[in-house]
């Protein structure tokens, strides 16, 4: 711990000295007016120089190992100046062509220097070496033009390096007073070259163009000093939270650690947890688990390594803001109370003892979380990086029928991500929930099991032309109960099969299904159309497609007789998969269908583009009860619009003859539902079409 101090009380010492080193120049400048006549006014500026880079770089050098500074762009941008300086007075031969690639140098210097401080990223690499090209060219141009155009050459030349730095620092993640830094640096920069090329064209003083390039070193050189500050204020900074983080483990050498927040691992607070529920008289616990939203942007710009200081210092605050709370369970000993400990991922633990407090439980969990929330900093910094984080909250209460500590634990993490979406800062776990959640698995379990035991019931609903009576197609459907018996709605099932992980199984099933359906019909000379709905995006996959040609293949039958329908919810939420599905199977010649259309704007703009086959609109409330009039006048328009379109329209729940009238009075014709038939069992077939034909045939 004694080297630590002394490392921090040497780092701002380091900061003293390098303000002193900028103060130096100015003495130097006081005591040197004596001596103004016996020196040019160049000569004078280059003791200038010579006394304001000497300390800098000395004090560069000595502290290079510790801060990690660059000392060799001061070091280059001195040696340019100088040699510029040195051109202006000593030379005669070639003066134009050194003059011209010292200030080319001199500019390159000081815009790398610049670039230096912005964050690493491609960009940056590319400008500095297009930088490095440009110079190149550059100096081979003095070689070899004439004065006239090198002094064009010049002023391309800068203008290249100002546009390349001002598109590194636009682009740039950065502060906006680094960017002001920047920009002023580089106006300096320009004035110097415009008087510099008003100078070869003996149009501006000399003495301009050094004072310029004076102050373009300056700036420069103070640029570059911020950095060098900032770059000591980081080393304090590590170097008390490395204190801190020293007086944290010499107080919790017992216990587990985590290495980066130095909190109690999770193993550790929950067995501290299990043994408080087992001493404890009244099961009355809280699990609270929290955590700092937007993170991840940290560890998206700084990497895991950078971040993880600023977790650190994330952890400490929020210790120390509940460190005294006697309410929340202790994960150390009593000298040093330890209330937080660090999960999973981002997510901390705090364990509420309510039986502690006479206030209602709710209004204790709020307080803390406040608590919690306040001692977060307004704005936690690093580098040139800053950002504000918000806490969330997810709370699980005790009952009797969880009185477990993983149970609790895992309870709260479930609310943390119930109020993540809902965007909620304190959510509760619902239990009501989590009955709904069983039921949920259970299902699910169930279809497994009936798909594996091939329990599954097939069922096909005949599509009638309404007018002549005459069979058009199926539609294929799953007749599946539950454990209660209870038969779900086609979008409950839905779900169901897509949370457990078996819709597709079940859609290559009902392929085979309606394979079987065709060559039935086929063999009695019936040559109408079967149809199967894919109503979830994770079917929108080259594979089904392939497997649809095999089973056609498999069975002889063409695949212009298979209508695929697809969910308008599908095709939305997965435009380009289902445009890509729609294209495959358009290719094999099968045809599309949209089921449940409902007339948006999306969906409309869908038919335009795409050659639909078929349309299926739900007419289940074309009835004449008042509280459907409305909707009964969007189907009749969304029929006719179809219409107009000289697409095929299929009406489903037609389930009564009020329906019925009503639908053949706007003019549909083709329809299938209860009233028709509610479903013929797959193995029976063969059986039904016999007897519709014999029904047909005696009408």
């Amino acid at each position: 711990m004694c080297k630590i101090n002394q490392r921090l009380n040497g780092s701002n010492k380091v900061t003293w000295v390098t303000a002193f080193c900028l103060l130096f120049p100015l003495t130097t400048f006081a005591s040197s007016t004596e001596l103004l006549p016996r020196y040019s006014f160049t000569e004078f500026n280059i003791a200038f120089i010579l006394g304001l880079s000497l300390p800098l770089l000395l004090i560069l050098a000595l502290f290079k190992p510790t801060l990690k500074v660059k000392w060799h762009y001061p070091a280059l941008l001195t040696l340019s100046l100088l040699a510029l300086f040195y051109s202006f007075t000593n030379l005669t031969q070639w003066q134009i062509p050194a003059i011209l690639m010292a200030s080319g140098l001199f500019t390159l210097i000081a815009f790398l220097w610049i670039q230096q401080d912005l964050p690493k990223n491609p960009l940056n690499k590319i400008s500095q070496w297009t930088m490095l090209i440009a110079s190149l060219c550059f100096i081979g141009g003095v070689v070899v033009l004439r004065e006239v155009d090198v002094f064009q050459l010049w002023l391309g030349y800068l203008a290249i390096q100002l546009s390349i730095t001002a598109v590194s620092v636009t682009k740039a993640d950065t502060q906006r007073k680094h960017k002001l830094r920047v920009l002023v640096l580089s106006a300096i920069l320009a004035t110097f070259g415009g008087a510099l090329y008003f100078w070869l064209n003996t149009q501006a003083s000399l003495v301009w163009v050094i004072s310029l390039s004076v102050l373009s070193y300056l700036f420069a050189v103070i640029n570059g000093c911020w950095g060098l500050v900032d770059a000591v204020n980081l080393k304090v900074n590590d170097l008390k939270l490395a204190l801190e983080s020293q007086k944290v483990d010499d107080v919790s050498v017992d216990i587990p650690l985590d290495p980066v927040s130095n909190l109690p691992t999770y193993q550790h607070s929950l067995s501290v947890f299990k043994q408080a529920i087992q001493q404890a008289s009244s099961n009355n616990f809280v699990a609270i688990v929290f955590k700092p939203l937007n993170f991840y942007q940290v560890n998206k710009v700084l990497g895991h390594q950078n971040s993880d200081i600023l977790l650190l210092q994330l952890a400490f605050n929020l210790q120390r803001s509940v460190g005294d709370n006697e309410l929340l369970l202790n994960f150390n000993d009593k000298n040093s109370p330890i209330r937080i400990s660090r999960l999973q991922g981002l997510d901390f633990l705090i364990v509420l003892n309510a039986s502690l407090s006479n206030y209602p439980v709710k209004i204790v969990i709020e307080d803390i979380c406040n608590k919690l929330v306040k001692a977060v900093p307004q704005a936690m910094s690093f580098k040139s990086f800053s950002l504000s984080f918000e806490l969330a909250f997810g709370a699980a209460i005790s009952e009797k029928s969880s009185n477990e500590a993983e149970q609790l634990v895992a309870h709260a993490s479930d609310a943390l991500l119930e109020g993540e979406r809902g965007e909620q800062q304190i959510s509760y776990y619902n239990y009501q929930s989590a009955i709904y959640t069983e039921q949920h698995l259970a299902k699910m379990e169930k279809l497994r099991q009936d798909i594996v035991n091939n329990n599954i019931v097939w069922l096909a609903h005949p599509q009638v032309s309404l007018a002549s009576r005459t069979l058009t197609g199926f539609e294929l459907a799953i007749d599946w109960q539950t454990n209660d018996g209870m038969r779900l709605a086609q979008h409950e099932f839905d779900e169901i099969a897509e949370f457990s992980g078996e819709i597709y199984q079940l859609t290559k099933q009902m392929i085979k299904q309606a394979f079987y359906v065709l060559s039935v019909m086929h063999q009695q000379g019936i040559k109408q159309s079967v149809s199967i709905n894919l109503s979830s995006k994770n079917l929108l996959e080259a594979e089904l497609a392939d497997y649809i040609e095999r089973q056609a293949i498999a069975v002889g039958v063409p695949l212009e007789y298979l209508v695929i329908e697809l969910c308008e919810k599908v095709l939305l939420d997965s435009a380009f998969r289902a445009r890509m599905m729609v294209d495959q199977l358009k290719a094999l010649g099968i045809q599309i269908s949209i089921d449940g259309f409902s007339g948006s704007y999306e969906s409309l703009r869908y038919l335009r583009r795409t050659s639909i086959q078929q349309v299926k609109i739900d007419c289940a409330l074309l009835n004449n009860e008042q509280s459907a009039r409305s909707e009964k006048t969007i189907v009749n328009a969304l029929i006719n619009l179809i219409r107009k379109m000289n697409i095929p329209i299929v009406a489903t729940g037609i389930n009564n003859q009020e329906i019925e009238r009503s639908y053949l009075a706007i003019g549909g014709d083709v329809a299938q539902g209860n009233i028709i038939n509610q479903g013929v069992l797959v193995s029976e077939i063969a059986t039904w079409l016999t007897q519709w034909h014999d029904k047909t045939k005696q009408a």
